[in-house]
């Protein structure tokens, strides 16, 4: 190469080199409450790739875990406002904003991964036609990080009677309010950032989250023993503000519906293998398992002669019908 073809190539080279990044064209902040060794954390780390890939980098998706922008109430509230873009959080903290999404916690309606899936998917379209009008949010795909199992200090619960005076924290909706009150208990309503130290000091002897969740927040440190109880699978929507969402052109808004259901796919999948590992885990660390109640039976009779009277709190009558008709037929179709 002549030495001025050269000096012209290595100075086209050095430029291209400098030249930035292009920016994207919008900015999405993905805010979620888990830790960074969470099945939550690694399905929002997909998102992240899915978006980015799928809108060709014009959408950049920034994560935000262990709540860092605000609690995740909070942080759903400002979605209603378009200040944050998108959250995942437990469904439960959802339903004071949008209780059309409370169905997905009827007490039982579900006894199984597969049907926890089917029932979610179906009802991902009939949700998306209500939750922009109850909380201006979206849902673009459900996580899950399996059944809320029941953990205590105090003894293994192998029956309802086992379960009579334990003091057993529950998050702050009245589904789980009134389950653990249809049990016989006295449920303890408390913030998430107050379990573990609640639970070290014995102002609680237990509370319910999934195997996962017992990992990530070290609950085998203050608690002996678990019950699988299988009344509520912990589910968790990817919702993204309704005003962000509107202000994209469709295609990016298919950009962010495909990365959010497959992203969903690829969490459950994860949760599923973690799951197991946090099971044998949990076993070396000196914890004991007991598997369902012998007498299960008993808690889903209790538990879902309460679904008439959360109608009033998911969105009505008319419309707990429709939702749980999708979600029957959904999981009949298995």
């Amino acid at each position: 190469m002549k030495p001025f073809i050269r000096t012209l190539a290595t100075a086209a080279l050095a430029m291209c080199v400098a030249l930035p990044a292009a920016a994207a064209d919008y900015t999405m902040r993905l805010s979620h409450g888990d830790n960074e060794n969470n099945p939550t954390h690694k399905g929002a780390l997909r998102f992240q790739e899915l978006v980015e890939k799928y809108s060709d980098g014009r959408i950049e998706v920034q994560i935000f875990p262990s709540n860092q922008l605000g609690s995740e109430q909070e942080v759903a509230q400002a979605l209603r406002m378009g200040s944050i873009e998108s959250e995942i959080l437990y469904t439960g903290n959802l339903v004071p904003l949008a209780p059309s999404v409370g169905v997905m916690m009827l007490p039982y309606a579900f006894t199984s991964n597969e049907e926890a899936h089917a029932a979610m998917d179906a009802l991902k379209g009939p949700l998306n036609e209500r939750l922009p009008k109850e909380a201006g949010v979206r849902v673009l795909g459900y996580f899950e990080k399996g059944f809320r199992v029941l953990t205590n200090d105090r003894r293994e619960v192998k029956t309802l009677d086992d379960l009579q005076g334990l003091k057993i924290r529950v998050s702050k909706n009245n589904i789980a309010i009134d389950t653990f009150k249809s049990w016989g208990l006295d449920p303890i309503p408390m913030a998430w950032a107050e379990v573990f130290p609640a639970l070290q000091q014995g102002v609680i002897d237990g509370q319910e989250n999934p195997y996962t969740t017992a990992i990530s927040s070290k609950f085998y440190e203050v608690q002996k023993y678990i019950t699988e109880i299988h009344y509520l699978i912990w589910s968790g929507p990817i919702i993204v503000s309704e005003r962000f969402y509107q202000g994209l052109p469709e295609d990016l808004q298919q950009a962010l519906d495909r990365a959010g259901e497959e992203a969903a796919q690829y969490e459950r999948q994860v949760s599923a293998e973690e799951t197991e590992a946090a099971k044998k885990k949990l076993v070396e660390l000196g914890m004991t398992l007991t598997g369902a109640p012998e007498d299960e039976a008993k808690w889903q009779e209790a538990a879902k002669a309460l679904w008439p009277g959360f109608a009033d709190d998911i969105g009505g009558a008319a419309w707990v019908e429709e939702a749980t008709g999708i979600m029957n037929d959904a999981i009949a179709a298995q």
